[in-house]
């Protein structure tokens, strides 16, 4: 697996968008990933789920940038919600207590099935 970070478009639907990530999430690729996952969005997404089955490693900077995706989503009423979270990074979100901030689901189906917003 790369030690690039990829965001693609998974999926659009009305308000939320589904964007899958890939690589890791580390110091040197986490500095514009809030940016970039804002930019995929876009203003008529303001719902996120995060696919991060693709992602083998996430350090504090990583898991600082999913907090500042996370604020700026929240800011302008937005929500954002982790699916397929590799076991690694779910005990980092579970140590810190991410978790009780940000919901996660084992699937992006799951995460789906959970969300308010029309389908």
């Amino acid at each position: 697996m790369s030690t690039e970070l990829d965001i693609t478009v998974a999926e659009r639907r009305p308000l939320l968008v589904v964007l899958a990530y890939s690589g890791e999430l580390n110091l040197r690729t986490s500095g514009e990933m809030p940016a970039t996952a804002l930019a995929l969005a876009g203003d008529d997404h303001p719902h996120v789920v995060l696919d991060l089955s693709g992602v083998p490693f996430c350090d504090s900077s990583g898991l600082n940038a999913l907090i500042v995706l996370y604020r700026r989503l929240h800011t302008n009423g937005g929500t954002m919600t982790l699916a397929a979270v590799p076991d690694r990074l779910g005990r980092l979100l579970t140590m810190t207590g991410i978790d009780r901030l940000i919901p996660t689901h084992p699937t992006v189906e799951a995460a789906l099935a959970a969300h308010p917003t029309p389908s």
